[in-house]
């Protein structure tokens, strides 16, 4: 019998599902073995609900969002969301929380069994993933908000095929393209792969090259759809919009898009109006590592994962409605990513970077870019004040140290952020 009595006792546990995590690239991505994973535990995502997220930008803000507003309304509500940041049990979380230390060891315990019994080998997601979904239908939730973790077409997530699933789709950009594809139309089939038949699809209306991608994969699928315009949805709102306005930039438009579906969700299953309170408790929700700000020794620091040029475009938006000053950068991209064009958003706010490195396996492999093939580039950008120290908490360290009444900014990749987070929080 598996009995994990700590989460040191658990990462023990994981190291077989981290080392299959090492042998996938993403092009082995299927759902070979999600599907009868999921027969064994009895098909529980055929048991719930479903919100199924999906996209390129925003994906976890707006999954937080429309997790919050379910519960507002007096809803039981699973989220799952991927990577985590803090802990591993955020993978699981039931109405905005994950579960206590000693349950969440108990449950994952349970569950652990049950797989190993079935002698099926899933990845490092695919394991949490059904986890997530096991337990919310273990513990009745009204409502399963789900994340995907890669794309959609071949996203473990995926295994979700109800009719009655309603589709959330994100803005849509370049990333992870070794994986989804070099262009625009490939990523965007990959990302609406995730409607079924009988599905409800909304999303912002965007270019044309992927509306034509949209409007294709739905032409042949009995789906309903709504294509948004944020400033409607943003006059629809207007009685809140002081509110509204405190969030970063990039967060209106993806509260905007989550309140959006709570009315399509409220109008069909009859749930209640939210009041301006509760209204307003959706828009406070603290969303990890997204322009998500911390005092250590009176020093601000803001974190934030932008990753991508979208990402980071819309990150330091955001962060110069807010603050004034430029900011000390510890910074680490993940290998595979844009960071040329990322970069050239980024210093923008940059008072001097700190170029540090990160190793990990959540999902997938994660190893960060030499921080010297960054310099260099930066060197190209005309960008000279920065200092290459590869250890993350030197390099935060030493942020610190220089930033006097100068805000520190820790960007380039969840990983990295998780990382730190662990070790100085």
């Amino acid at each position: 019998m598996i009995d994990i009595q700590s989460f040191e006792e658990l990462d023990n546990k994981m190291v077989p599902y981290i080392r299959l995590v090492k042998e996938l690239t993403g092009k082995d991505t299927v759902l070979d073995r999600i599907i009868p994973l999921m027969k064994i535990l009895g098909n529980p995502e055929n048991k719930i609900k479903t919100i199924h997220i999906a996209g390129t930008s925003g994906k976890t803000s707006t999954s937080y969002y429309i997790s919050s507003l379910l519960i507002q309304s007096g809803n039981k509500v699973g989220l799952t969301v991927s990577p985590h940041i803090d802990k591993i049990s955020e993978r699981a979380q039931i109405n905005g929380r994950p579960l206590e230390d000693k349950i969440f060891l108990k449950e994952i315990s349970e569950f652990l069994e049950i797989v190993a019994n079935s002698r099926i080998k899933p990845s490092y997601f695919e394991l949490l993933y059904a986890f997530s979904i096991w337990l919310f239908a273990k513990y009745n939730v009204d409502y399963a908000v789900v994340e995907t973790g890669l794309g959609g077409l071949y996203d473990a997530t995926n295994v979700i095929t109800n009719p009655n699933k309603i589709c959330v789709i994100t803005d849509l950009g370049f990333d992870h393209m070794h994986i989804l594809g070099n262009s625009i139309e490939e990523i965007t089939t990959q990302k609406i792969g995730i409607v079924h038949e009988g599905n409800h699809i909304i999303m912002y209306k965007q270019c044309k090259a992927i509306m034509n991608v949209i409007n294709s994969w739905i032409s042949s699928r009995n789906t309903t759809h709504e294509y948004l315009d944020q400033d409607i949805e943003y006059e629809a709102n207007q009685e809140i919009s002081t509110y509204i306005d405190k969030l970063p930039q990039y967060q209106i438009r993806n509260w905007l898009l989550a309140k959006h579906t709570y009315e399509y969700i409220k109008n069909r299953d009859n749930l209640i109006e939210l009041n301006e309170n509760s209204l307003i408790n959706s828009i406070n929700t603290v969303v990890p590592a997204r322009m998500d700000e911390i005092k250590i020794d009176n020093k601000r620091i803001i974190m934030d994962g932008a990753h991508n040029p979208q990402k980071m475009e819309a990150f330091t938006e955001s962060y110069k409605k807010k603050y004034e000053d430029k900011a000390n950068i510890v910074l680490g991209f993940k290998e595979g990513k844009d960071f040329p064009e990322t970069l050239k958003y980024l210093t923008t706010i940059s008072n001097k970077i700190y170029l540090t490195t990160f190793n990990t396996s959540q999902d997938l492999p994660a190893v960060s870019i030499d921080p010297f093939l960054v310099a260099e580039e930066l060197t190209k950008q005309g960008f000279t004040n920065f200092e290459i120290i590869p250890d993350q908490i030197n390099a935060y360290s030493e942020a610190m140290r220089e930033s006097n009444n100068i805000n520190i900014v820790i960007t380039g990749s969840f990983y990295l952020i998780a990382q730190l987070r662990n070790k100085i929080l």
